[in-house]
This record gives structure tokens, sequence and C-alpha cells, in this order.
């Protein structure tokens, strides 16, 4: 559990801009069926800025309307692998960064 949360405290920019993006994502997806409580013609905006964390979930909500719940668990490891990769990055491009 420390490494978990040393490597979240050494990338905690990736963590926070993560946590947004895929908040947005999750927040339109939930959104999007005419009977949701924040439905709006935002979540079609939404979806498609973040489109590339939301299209299984927005998937799966078109197939299955009722259930909340696996949309939540998909956009959970959407979370991670866009933090993961973001964490990545970051860190890629302050090596390269300090080597010029």
């Amino acid at each position: 559990m420390n490494k978990i949360l040393s490597h979240i405290n050494s990338n905690i920019a990736a963590f926070f801009i993560s946590l947004i993006y895929v908040a947005i994502g999750t927040i339109a997806v939930c959104s999007i069926a005419g009977r949701d409580t924040l439905h709006g013609e935002w979540s079609l905006y939404a979806l498609i800025l973040t489109f590339p964390v939301s299209i299984v979930s927005f998937g799966y909500r078109f197939a299955e309307t009722d259930y909340l719940i696996p949309v939540l668990i998909i956009q959970s490891v959407m979370f991670v692998l866009c933090y993961l990769l973001l964490a990545r990055f970051i860190k890629r491009n302050a090596k390269q960064k300090t080597e010029n």
C-alpha cells in the first residue's frame, strides 16, 4: 500500500488530471439517457471531449440503460489506465527536458 501511495505522491499532477478527465466522462455517461437526473445537451459534448476513456462505458450504457454499477467499474479501470499512461508520459517528458 505504501508503494502505491508513494507512486501517487510522486505523480500527483497525473493523478489529478486523470481524476478530473475520467470524472467528467463518467458523469457524462451516467447522464446520457433521457431519464437521468443531469441529462442535457452538455453530456454529448463531454462525451466527445472524453471519448478515449468513455467509449467502452458509453457502449455498455447504450446497450443496457438500467444499470450504472458496471459503468462505474469500467470507468474505474479507465482511471487507473489513464493515470498510469499519463504518469509515464510526464516522467518521460521530464527526463527528456533534463537531458537537453
